[in-house]
């Protein structure tokens, strides 16, 4: 039966729907969830009523009947999904991260805003109800560009964060957030061609013009299928990849500055730190504790290593740990030692890591570099 009635990008598009309620049932059950995850539940809900809503919609047997039925609201719905796609991405991204996620001014403004947008949408489209289609008023045209410059919001909020752990930790492994700037990114592109959709959609009814009403047609298949991959994405490194809020919130409640150290002396301290006592080596070395070892401010050891080194705490703890993994590997007394035993002792919890940071310093992988210069060290 559902055969006759659906055809198979339907069908793809409604497994949208599936998936995200899937996904949606382990994550309202489970015992430690999160903020995120209930934001992420807000997200993948709003994902799969809008693929229901499409296939009901423009289904070529069932949609005629859904539109006489639901006209004049049955752009209500649709653009209030998209409307706060946006608006959850941001939350969700926000809530990763570790940052509060506060109703201020200007969201309480938008918000009120927003929500008489909508009314005053619903109250034109019962007036217009025997008006002729070419006065359609695009508000999707006002809505959906919300949520594309609030997705590009997440974006930066992303970038600067992952700017921001380079700082604090030397190992970041398992607090980038990589996948989900990439499906924010996909996201917004995605609500871009649905905006550029309906903009030739418009514009080919309104002209007459069977191309722009074709093209409309093509982009509008085309953003319905990419959803079900970048929330299927989101959940699967959002469940695996977990990361402590405390770890990566609060970055502004430092310690109180002791009293002022010549830079001189705080380059011997750090120096005597790296190679006397390679305080490098130890895997969970973050900025604070750095700092508490030189008697610093984590503020005064940050501007000293991205001043005068210009480096980040990053890049400049393992520099160092690249230095010691060299000198194991060229020195014939660690012969027997394994290449991840090498690493593991310099400070490094991840083999990916330490050749990507081995080969940008030393231009020769691990093992090459081993071959060249274990009989010569």
């Amino acid at each position: 039966m559902f055969s006759y009635v659906l055809n198979f990008y339907d069908f793809m598009v409604l497994t949208t729907a599936v998936v995200a309620s899937l996904y949606i049932i382990p994550l309202l059950i489970k015992r430690d969830k999160t903020s995120s995850d209930l934001l992420l539940c807000c997200f993948l809900l709003s994902q799969g009523a809008i693929s229901v809503n499409i296939v009901l919609l423009y289904n070529e047997t069932i949609g005629p009947q859904t539109l006489n039925t639901l006209y004049p609201y049955h752009a209500v719905l649709l653009t209030l999904l998209y409307g706060t796609q946006g608006f959850l991405l941001l939350c969700y991204s926000k809530a990763m991260i570790g940052e509060p996620i506060k109703l201020n001014t200007k969201i309480n403004i938008g918000g009120a805003l927003f929500v008489l947008l909508i009314i005053g949408f619903g109250v034109f489209r019962i007036i217009q109800i025997n008006a002729p289609s070419k006065l359609f008023m695009p508000w999707f045209w006002l809505v959906l560009p919300l949520s594309i410059v609030l997705g590009i919001k997440a974006l930066v909020r992303l970038k600067r964060y992952d700017i921001r752990i380079r700082q604090r930790f030397s190992n970041i492994e398992n607090l980038r957030l990589s996948w989900l700037w990439f499906c924010a990114l996909g996201f917004v592109c995605v609500w871009g061609i649905v905006l550029a959709s309906s903009v030739f959609g418009y514009l080919g009814n309104v002209l007459g013009n069977p191309t722009l009403h074709q093209l409309s047609k093509n982009l509008g298949s085309i953003s319905n299928l990419p959803p079900m991959l970048l929330m299927s994405a989101m959940v699967v490194y959002g469940q695996t990849l977990r990361i402590k809020v405390s770890d990566i919130s609060n970055d502004n409640k430092e310690a109180q500055t002791k009293p002022y150290k010549a830079v001189e002396e705080q380059k011997s301290k750090l120096e005597d730190l790296m190679l006397r006592v390679k305080i490098y080596q130890d895997p969970e070395l973050r900025l604070d504790g750095l700092a508490d070892s030189m008697g610093l401010s984590p503020r005064s050891v940050s501007a000293l290593l991205n001043g005068y080194y210009q480096k980040t705490f990053y890049d400049f703890i393992n520099y160092y740990r690249v230095l010691d993994a060299k000198k194991q590997l060229s020195n014939p007394e660690f012969n027997d030692k394994t290449i991840q035993r090498i690493f593991e002792d310099a400070g490094f919890n991840s083999k990916t890591t330490f050749n990507t940071l081995f080969k940008k310093l030393t231009g020769d992988t691990p093992s090459k570099f081993r071959k060249e210069h274990a009989n010569t060290g």
